[in-house]
């Protein structure tokens, strides 16, 4: 398309307009009730209500004029092309630029909002170029093809349809993995219950607790090996994300020692005090892996007690409330250590119980999978769709 027709800046297309912070020492400008936008309120819908408010005081003595009704707004700094319509008048910050629309008739808000995400994808392919920040005469700059408008209501129809498609494969995946703790309840009891209906073992006698390698020994470059390791930022609540695995060393002869094993639960030692104790499944998605001491691997005994059972009654109402009893506490961080781990009093339900819940929460798991597979491939295909509509290559 872009060949075909023509293009222009979004200068020419948009009065550009490039919002303010109030200063954050004087208490005089916030806590009020006019919403001020920053990126992380950017939703790529539409924004009613932001996070923080600005007064009148600041209305009067620092900020320009409020953005109108279904102006687009859009992130220029740092994380570039995030995007909102602006639900109501309001005012937004300088990482933010409102794109007013200087003539309905020439251009479609929302024909700009896709013109914008494949403009900005095509920005983040070449942040060496571009530069991670934008500037107001740069965004003015931005190009965008610029076909009869009955023609750009076309492709947005197109492209609502595709993101509406994309909407409901995610929130499927979502629905499906609110079910697994609602199946937990159902089968074993709630917060009160469970610790009541099963005997409870610590959980050093049902599985063996351990810790993992220190980063930073000083170990004798003869005997070193480096070896795949997760760390805590691999570990979070319920999967792992292993899109960066780092490396470790240790001594030879330890990599036994430090091997996670398919079936391995494995559990932070601390964070935020409602990310306390974050687990997930070791399943061997690696040929070799070592963990790292504020990481602990549980490696239940499995005529006693199943690994996904284990891990959804740590994840429990039942199993925070004792992890939050236990850790030791600091400034907005709360830890546990290996021996407050290892008391844990786990429920033991009966093995086949535990069986039948393992069962239906594969079941569970492989549908999730599946919804966020295809929620995957409809979000490559919007993009894709959205690249060949607009002729740009992805």
């Amino acid at each position: 398309m872009s060949s075909y027709y023509g293009r222009a800046a979004l200068g020419e297309l948009c009065r550009v307009s490039i919002g303010r912070t109030p200063r954050r020492n004087n208490p005089r400008y916030w806590g009020g009730s006019h919403p001020w936008a920053t990126i992380r309120d950017l939703n790529d819908g539409t924004l009613v209500n932001t996070a923080e408010g600005i007064t009148d005081a600041a209305l009067d003595e620092v900020m320009p004029e409020p953005i109108e009704p279904n102006t687009l707004l859009f992130s220029f700094k740092l994380s570039i092309g995030k995007m909102a319509f602006a639900g109501r008048s309001m005012y937004h910050n300088e990482a933010i630029a409102a794109l007013p629309v200087r003539n309905a008739k020439v251009l479609d808000r929302e024909f700009l909002f896709y013109a914008l995400k494949v403009k900005t994808h095509d920005i983040g392919a070449n942040h060496a170029v571009l530069g991670k920040v934008l500037n107001k005469r740069k965004v003015e700059a931005i190009e965008i093809p610029l076909p009869p408008l009955n023609e750009q209501r076309r492709i947005v129809s197109i492209l609502n349809r595709a993101a509406k498609i994309e909407r409901l494969r995610a929130k499927a995946q979502e629905r499906l993995r609110e079910f697994i703790p609602a199946l937990f309840v159902k089968m074993f009891g709630d917060y009160e219950q469970v610790g009541i209906r099963f005997p409870c073992m610590p959980l050093r006698e049902v599985a063996a607790v351990a810790s993992g390698a220190t980063k930073g020994r000083r170990i004798n470059p003869k005997h070193a090996i480096e070896v795949p390791y997760l760390r805590v930022a691999n570990v979070q609540d319920g999967f792992l994300n292993l899109h960066e695995v780092k490396t470790i060393t240790i001594r030879h002869g330890e990599e036994r020692k430090y091997a996670l094993e398919s079936g391995d639960l494995i559990m932070t030692e601390g964070g935020d005090p409602d990310k306390l104790g974050r687990t997930a499944v070791w399943n061997n998605e690696l040929p070799y892996c070592a963990h790292q001491n504020h990481v602990f691997r549980v490696r239940p005994d499995r005529e006693i007690m199943l690994t996904d059972y284990l891990r959804d009654v740590a994840r429990s109402t039942y199993g925070k409330a004792y992890f939050l009893s236990v850790a030791k506490r600091t400034t907005g961080i709360a830890s546990i250590n290996k021996t407050q781990l290892g008391n844990f009093p786990v429920p033991i339900p009966p093995i086949e119980l535990q069986n039948r819940y393992a069962e239906l929460v594969a079941s569970v798991s492989c549908l999730a999978d599946g919804a966020g597979a295809a929620a995957d491939r409809a979000a490559s295909l919007s993009i894709s769709l959205m690249s060949c509509l607009f002729g740009v290559d992805t």
